[in-house]
């Protein structure tokens, strides 16, 4: 069992004795000053911090090289060290260069050379790090929110970036809506790195994706976090993180539910701490129903999650996407717990607009501020500090929790199995494999859809489909426990057949419509709303729209030529709306900014496609390809684009235009 204390600390003795410092009283010193460097887009900084290793990334507008040197501080020495080079091959725009076999909890010096192939060099500022620690040592990180842009208080995610920087954590976690909106690269590179720098050069953070950043590129080029990168986990100290991206699906069945489950199941850390966008809990006056006007749901589908916080006795879950502070009570099994509780703190007050509460008290609720802010943790052992604190680096909120021993989670029920298939749709055959998670777990399936018991097929290696089938697992304790199902759907699935075009050129034909889709809905792809039609060389909606409209459209109609006969796994992202259809057959549809995927046996040749698509002009995004297992979402060529003579005259007319 869990015992926490909780010794909650005076606010007013707090903000006499603890971390006063006015941003008037700024000093050079411990505000280092970053400015941005000719042919330097995006200063260097540091990402993905372990006990042995570091992430050194920065981007330039022309190939360069990418070179770090780095070094062990060293006693005595009359300069830093900088003894040791780490060096990629060739030139390149964006720079990733990782720093490995370091010691644990030790501190290095480092810089960035990198020349470019005119012959010139930039040398950047020498810089400093400190690896992760190990178990038994103190540390302490910084929580933050919603750093991204606004109008009304733009300055506030540098002057948080600086007071976070003084406090010198060992790393920040970041809960997602890093920037405004993650396709506009400006947001990246003109607000999110320049108001950060004095803190990203010498602390590494570790982020979550929030529903601002569109599950855009920019992401995941600028952020390096483990493969899928959507979720992760990692550990630092005597805790373990849990990082999961809830604008994706967190339902029970879902693949980040079971991941989680599994987990969590087999976490041994001391501290568990889960860290996502979305609020399972939140006294938000409007974003969960108008609480002026109506009932609020107080949260989000990321409440989906709290059955298994509090399962597995998760100590804190973490959150922003409501720019506000509020601190829970412990809560287990919908209710106040001050023993088993799981306390929910949503830190969304880093960079955007700050919003209201709701008009009444909430009785979750513990504490709450609607302010620019941070939070700390500093840890050791069995005991943690927590400060919250605002952006005049003054202490609002304190508490100081102790665990009488380190959290022993028995197995109520065993964890979910985790269904692993590099094919759900096959043409011949695939292969499942069946994670269990833990030892000591038995699995048994059916593969006609029926729930799993003791008495189905007892799953003992990997399952070889040469049929469609309807997977379900689950597993069973020794003492006969039986845990969740999982279901997975595997279609075998023939080659659907490739068109036979006479003549085609290049590009791909397309309509773009202006007009209110908000209100028009399925009327705003009408012939009266046509603003300009002309051809596409590659799939993409850069340049539109041509005059600045708020509400508009795409139609894009054309042929995706692939290699040879196999099964392809497209992905699609869309800013506002999206349908499209392969060889006529509807592969996706979606409103709002969700990356969908979809497997599709293709015949070698040639294959329609049509594309309606709803943008925003300050939320435009659009993405179509293919996904690699290995090399993530890949962009269509423009030689695998097309389109035949005639589609395009009747698409485009004797004025046609050709866009990139």
């Amino acid at each position: 069992m869990k015992n926490k204390i909780l010794a909650f600390l005076s606010i007013l003795a707090l903000m006499s004795l603890f971390d006063f410092h006015s941003v008037a009283q700024e000093t050079e010193q411990e505000q280092p000053q970053d400015g941005r460097e000719p042919g330097i887009v995006v200063l260097p900084y540091m990402q993905w911090s372990t006990r042995d290793s570091m992430t050194i990334l920065w981007e330039t507008e022309e190939p360069a090289t990418s070179t770090v040197e780095y070094g062990e501080a060293l006693l005595n020495a009359t300069e830093p060290n900088l003894s040791e080079q780490k060096s990629i091959d060739g030139y390149r725009r964006m720079h990733e260069v990782e720093l490995t076999g370091l010691k644990a909890e030790s501190n290095y010096f480092w810089r960035v050379v990198t020349r470019w192939e005119s012959g010139k060099k930039w040398i950047s500022p020498t810089y400093t790090f400190r690896t992760a620690v190990n178990d038994d040592t103190a540390y302490m990180f910084a929580l933050i929110g919603d750093t991204q842009r606004n109008g009304e208080t733009p300055w506030a995610w540098s002057v948080i970036s600086k007071q976070i920087w003084r406090k010198r954590p060992n790393f920040v976690v970041l809960a997602g809506d890093l920037v405004d909106w993650g396709p506009r690269k400006e947001d990246w590179i003109e607000h999110f790195f320049p108001g950060g720098q004095a803190l990203m050069a010498r602390v590494p953070i570790f982020t979550v994706l929030g529903n601002h950043e569109g599950d855009a590129d920019f992401y995941y080029q600028y952020m390096k976090n483990p493969k899928p990168e959507y979720f992760y986990s990692f550990q630092y100290g005597n805790a373990e993180f849990f990082m999961i991206d809830s604008n994706r699906d967190v339902s029970e069945g879902s693949e980040q539910f079971n991941w989680l489950d599994q987990a969590l199941a087999k976490s041994t850390a001391t501290w568990k701490i889960a860290v996502h966008h979305h609020p399972p809990y939140s006294s938000d006056s409007n974003d969960h129903g108008d609480s002026y006007k109506a009932l609020s749901t107080l949260g989000t589908h990321a409440r989906n999650l709290v059955p298994l916080y509090d399962q597995y006795n998760v100590d804190f879950c973490l959150f922003g996407h409501t720019h506000l502070y509020e601190r829970s009570w412990p809560l287990k099994d919908g209710r106040i717990n001050q023993e088993e509780g799981t306390i929910y703190i949503n830190s969304g007050g880093a960079g955007g607009y700050i919003e209201e509460f709701t008009p009444t008290r909430n009785w979750f609720t513990l504490e709450q501020l609607d302010g620019h802010h941070f939070c700390t943790f500093s840890i050791f052992d069995r005991t943690l500090v927590f400060k919250a604190i605002d952006y005049e680096g003054r202490v609002f909120d304190a508490f100081e929790l102790k665990k009488e021993k380190a959290d022993q989670v028995s197995v109520i029920q065993p964890p979910v199995p985790v269904i692993r298939s590099s094919l759900s749709v096959f043409q011949e055959s695939t292969e499942i494999h069946i994670d269990p998670g833990l030892e000591n777990i038995d699995i048994y399936y059916t593969l006609d859809g029926t729930e799993p018991t003791s008495r189905s097929i007892h799953y003992t290696g990997p399952i070889k489909l040469r049929e469609s089938a309807t997977l379900k697992a689950r597993s069973f304790s020794n003492d006969g426990k039986a845990g969740r199902v999982n279901t997975r759907v595997f279609e075998k699935m023939h080659p659907l057949p490739s068109v036979q075009l006479g003549s085609r050129l290049p590009g791909l034909a397309y309509r773009y419509y202006e007009g209110d889709w908000k209100s028009e809905k399925e009327g705003f792809f009408r012939d009266g709303n046509i603003r300009d039609q002309g051809l596409l060389s590659s799939l993409s909606f850069e340049s539109f729209p041509p005059d600045g409209a708020p509400l508009w459209g795409m139609i894009v109609d054309g042929y995706l030529e692939v290699p040879t006969t196999d099964t392809y796994t497209f992905y699609a992202l869309d800013s506002k709306g999206l349908e499209i259809h392969v060889d006529d057959k509807k592969v996706f549809t979606s409103r709002g900014s969700k990356q969908l995927n979809c497997s599709l046996v293709l015949e070698e040749g040639f294959h329609s496609i049509h594309i309606k698509s709803l943008q925003q002009t300050h939320r435009r995004s659009f993405g179509f390809g293919f996904y690699h297992p290995q090399l993530g979402r890949m962009r269509f060529l423009p030689e695998q684009l097309w389109h035949s003579p005639g589609e395009a005259r009747q698409t485009a007319g004797t004025g046609e235009t050709v866009r990139p």
